[in-house]
C-alpha cells in the first residue's frame, strides 16, 4: 500500500529580509558598507587594506552573502511607504526582480525602435503576440504589430516633442496639439495608443502613459489595464526601480488572487503550474468588452500559456517558492499542493491591492456589519474622510508602525493604515468572515469585472479617435478574424 504523504507547509518558508536591513539598503543606497583604503602616517595599515588576492576573496564572500537576498521575500509595505525616495535599483535587494527580465528574439528591433524617439522615456516594454510567439501562431499569417508601452514623466510635454518628431504617428487629434492629446490620454485607463506605425521594417503600436498612472495601477489595481498586461511576459527595454519593485508586488498579488479564486476546491487541493498560469493570464480578460464582443480569440489565454510556459515559469516559480512557501508545497517541479486555511485566505485578502480590496470590502460591509463596525482599518478604507487635516504619514518609523497597538490606531493618518502589519489587520474578524464566505469566489470575479469593464470600454471607444477611423477598422477587423478562426 502506498504510504500517505504528509505535507509540512510552514517549515521551509524562506526568512523574510529584516526591515532594518531593508532600511539600511534603502537609505545608504547600497547593501553593505564599501571597502576603503585608510592611509595613516603615509602607511597603509595591513589589517585594513587587503592585497589583490585577499580583496578578490572578500568580494567573492560579499557576493555570496548578497545572493542570500536574491530570492528572500521582502515586506513590500516598507518600500510602498518610501516609494517617493526610491531612485536607484541599488536601493533594492540584490538582483531584485530578476524574474521579470525576459528577452524575446525581437529585442534588438525593439531597442532600435526605442532609440528612434527623442522624447524621454523612463520605462519601456514590448508585449503581445508580435513580441512573443504564441501557440498555434501560423507562419502564413500576416505578422502582428509589435505592441509597446512607454511610461513617461510628463505626457503633455512628451507628446509635444513627439508631435514635432513624428507628426505622422498621430490621427487628426494632432490638430489640437499636445494639450488635447494629453486630455484624451487621461480618459479610460490613461494610455494613448498610436497603432500601425512603420519603424525599423516592422509595424508597431505604442501606448504612452504617465509613470504615475502606471505605478498607481500596479499598486492599487485601479483599472487593471496596465497591471494585467504586466502579468504576462514582457520584454523590458528600459527599466525603472519603481516599476521593478511595483511589478513584483503586482505579480505576487496575481498569485494571491488566483489562489483565492480556487479556494472553493477546499482547504487542501493539488494544482499544476499550468493551471495557475492559465488563471493568472485570464484575469485581465474578465469584464473586457472586447472579449464579450468577439474582439479576441477564444483560445487567446491557452495560446499564451502554451506558447510562453517557460517564460511564465521564470516569472512565477521563484515567487511561489519564496512568498508562498507557507501555503504551497511542491509535489513535482510542475505540480504543488495548496493549503488554504481561513487564516491564510484572510492574510491574502488584507494584502490585495487597495482599490481592488476596497471593492471586496464594499460587498461585505452590510452582510457582516457587526464585524465591519469593529474593524477600524476596513472602515478607514471605505470611508477615508477625516474631520481634521492629518499629515500624509505619521512620524513613526516603519519598524514602530509594525508594532503599534490597537488603541493607537485611531491616532494614525489614513495614509499609514496601508502599511500596518498584517498581524494587526487580521486581528479583526471581518477579513476572516470574508475568507469563510461561500460566495467569495463570485464576488472576487465581480470585483474584477467592475475594475476592468469601464476603463477598457473607454479605451476602445477613444481608440477610434486616437487611431483614426481607417486604422480603427483595420485593427478591429484583424481582431475579428482571430476570433473567427478560433471558433472554426
Amino acid at each position: 500500500m502506498r504510504s500517505k504523504i504528509i505535507y509540512r507547509f510552514a517549515s521551509t518558508k524562506p526568512k523574510e529580509i529584516d526591515p532594518i536591513v531593508l532600511d539600511e539598503i534603502f537609505k545608504k543606497n547600497k547593501p553593505v558598507k564599501r571597502y576603503r583604503l585608510i592611509i595613516r602616517n603615509n602607511k597603509l595599515r595591513s589589517n585594513e587594506t587587503p592585497n589583490s588576492t585577499t580583496r578578490a576573496d572578500q568580494l567573492k564572500i560579499l557576493d555570496e552573502n548578497l545572493k542570500k537576498f536574491k530570492n528572500a521575500p521582502i515586506n513590500f509595505n516598507y518600500y510602498l511607504r518610501n516609494i517617493a525616495g526610491l531612485k536607484t535599483s541599488s536601493q533594492l535587494p540584490y538582483k531584485f526582480g530578476e524574474n521579470q527580465i525576459i528577452t524575446s528574439d525581437k529585442n534588438e528591433t525593439l531597442q532600435k525602435v526605442l532609440w528612434k524617439f527623442n522624447a524621454p522615456i523612463r520605462f519601456a516594454a514590448g508585449y503581445g503576440s508580435g513580441v512573443f510567439t504564441q501557440a498555434n501562431q501560423k507562419l502564413s499569417e500576416s505578422k502582428p504589430q509589435m505592441d509597446m508601452i512607454y511610461a513617461v514623466s510628463y505626457p503633455d510635454h512628451w507628446h509635444a516633442l513627439n508631435l514635432h518628431q513624428f507628426p505622422e504617428h498621430y490621427s487628426f487629434l494632432r490638430i489640437g496639439g499636445s494639450g488635447l492629446i494629453g486630455k484624451v490620454q487621461d480618459l479610460g485607463a490613461g494610455v494613448y495608443f498610436n497603432p500601425y506605425v512603420d519603424m525599423e521594417g516592422c509595424q508597431i503600436k505604442y501606448g504612452v502613459t504617465s509613470m504615475t498612472n502606471l505605478m498607481n495601477d500596479l499598486i492599487n489595481w485601479d483599472t487593471f489595464y496596465l497591471s494585467g498586461r504586466l502579468h504576462k511576459p514582457i520584454n523590458i527595454m528600459r527599466n525603472s526601480p519603481n516599476i521593478q519593485l511595483l511589478n513584483q508586488f503586482n505579480l505576487i498579488n496575481a498569485i494571491k488572487l488566483s489562489l483565492l479564486l480556487n479556494s472553493d476546491r477546499g482547504t487542501e487541493f493539488s494544482m499544476s503550474k499550468e493551471e495557475l498560469f492559465h488563471l493568472i493570464t485570464s484575469l485581465s480578460y474578465h469584464g473586457d468588452p472586447r472579449v464579450q464582443l468577439g474582439g479576441e480569440s477564444r483560445d487567446k489565454v491557452s495560446n499564451i500559456v502554451s506558447g510562453q510556459y517557460d517564460k511564465l515559469d521564470w516569472m512565477y516559480d521563484p515567487l511561489l517558492r519564496s512568498y508562498f512557501a507557507d501555503v504551497v508545497q511542491f509535489e513535482t517541479d510542475s505540480t504543488f499542493k495548496v493549503n488554504l486555511s481561513t487564516d491564510a485566505k484572510s492574510r491574502m485578502i488584507v494584502d490585495l491591492p487597495k482599490s481592488f480590496r476596497k471593492k471586496i470590502y464594499a460587498k461585505y460591509a452590510d452582510k457582516y456589519s457587526k464585524e465591519f463596525s469593529e474593524d477600524i482599518i476596513a472602515q478607514k478604507l471605505l470611508n477615508p474622510i477625516e474631520n481634521v487635516v492629518a499629515p500624509e504619514l505619521s512620524d513613526l518609523s516603519f519598524i514602530e508602525l509594525q508594532t503599534i497597538s490597537n488603541s493607537d490606531l485611531s491616532k494614525l493618518p489614513i495614509q499609514d493604515y496601508e502599511y500596518i502589519s498584517n498581524n494587526i489587520k487580521c486581528k479583526s474578524s471581518f477579513p476572516l468572515k470574508i475568507a469563510e464566505d461561500e460566495n467569495m469566489k463570485q464576488n472576487l470575479y465581480q470585483a474584477l469585472k467592475e475594475t476592468i469593464y469601464r476603463p477598457a470600454f473607454l479605451q476602445s471607444v477613444k481608440g477610434i479617435a486616437t487611431a483614426g477611423v481607417t486604422k480603427s477598422i483595420k485593427y478591429a477587423w484583424a481582431k475579428r478574424k482571430k476570433y473567427n478562426s478560433s471558433t472554426n
